[in-house]
């Protein structure tokens, strides 16, 4: 379904530029040249109606709405690899590996031609009837800011037409001020088998799960989240609908407490990076 989300996006008109006069929140150690104040942020709407074909040649329409409060400038520089890294979680797609090329067809979807977009057709109004309609619904917001981190959370709810209920997503971008790069999973991350051990241990804790009542591949071993955030001293692990529970379930948030952790085991579960971000570092 996020592939569908490209046309939501293009055209991207003009916004309201508007300065952030957000504070970073107090931290035991200073970052040196880092301003959060000095912030640019596009507001951006967007709705895009379109019809689609699936594989067995049945046409779905499709009416898609995008919200964005959209990085421009971060502490006062231009900030592409947050830009990329938002497209990205947005598009799930590795495809998408340079920002020219994603705005580009934004900008223009005939500039981009593989299989999926011309399997999309504009249309300027939804037909109902026989021609079932289907929706999604994307938004992009700034959720915190600190001396360090700037974390922006992208709800989607989509629903296709004649299935028993929609799907949301809750992902989430983490980016880092001081070394102007957007976080990954195995940049903080040193023992992935810790990792998984103990994102069960926070299951048990937050929603009394055990193993047996999650999904789990027949190697075993739970998936590794493809999506996280930040939080102080605690490292969220997130779970969408149906990546490890039933839909009943929910997604799951597996906050890694400190107290969860022995101190030994602190230190080999996160890289120095990691325990820098987290503020561990001594």
């Amino acid at each position: 379904m996020k592939k569908f989300l490209f046309l939501a996006l293009a055209p991207i008109v003009a916004a309201t530029m508007c300065s952030c006069g957000y504070h970073s929140s107090s931290s035991q150690e200073q970052e040196q040249d880092i301003d959060s104040t000095l912030c640019q942020f596009s507001n951006i709407k967007v709705e895009k109606m379109f019809s689609y074909y699936d594989e067995e040649r049945d046409t779905l329409y499709f009416d898609n709405t995008f919200t964005a409060f959209w990085p421009e400038v971060i502490n006062g520089k231009p900030c592409p690899e947050l830009q990329q890294a938002l497209f990205r979680a947005m598009t799930d797609s590795a495809e998408l590996n340079e920002l020219d090329m994603v705005t580009d067809f934004l900008l223009d979807p005939s500039n981009y031609t593989d299989y999926e977009s011309e399997r999309l057709v504009p249309v300027e109004r939804v037909q109902y009837g026989e021609n079932k309609l289907s929706t999604s619904e994307v938004k992009v917001n700034m959720e915190r800011l600190t001396d360090r981190l700037l974390t922006y959370h992208l709800g989607t709810y989509s629903y296709l037409a004649g299935a028993a209920h929609g799907i949301y997503a809750n992902n989430y971008v983490t980016y880092d001020l001081k070394n102007e790069k957007a976080v990954a999973l195995e940049d903080i991350i040193a023992d992935t088998t810790l990792l998984r051990n103990t994102i069960l241990r926070s299951i048990k804790h937050e929603y009394d799960y055990d193993k047996d009542q999650l999904f789990i591949p027949d190697n075993g071993l739970l998936p590794l989240p493809r999506d996280f955030f930040i939080d102080g001293t605690v490292l969220h692990a997130v779970y969408q609908v149906y990546e490890i529970a039933s839909y009943a379930q929910g997604s799951i948030d597996a906050p890694i407490y400190p107290f969860l952790l022995k101190p030994e085991e602190m230190k080999r579960l996160y890289t120095p990076y990691g325990l820098e971000l987290l503020d561990y570092t001594e």
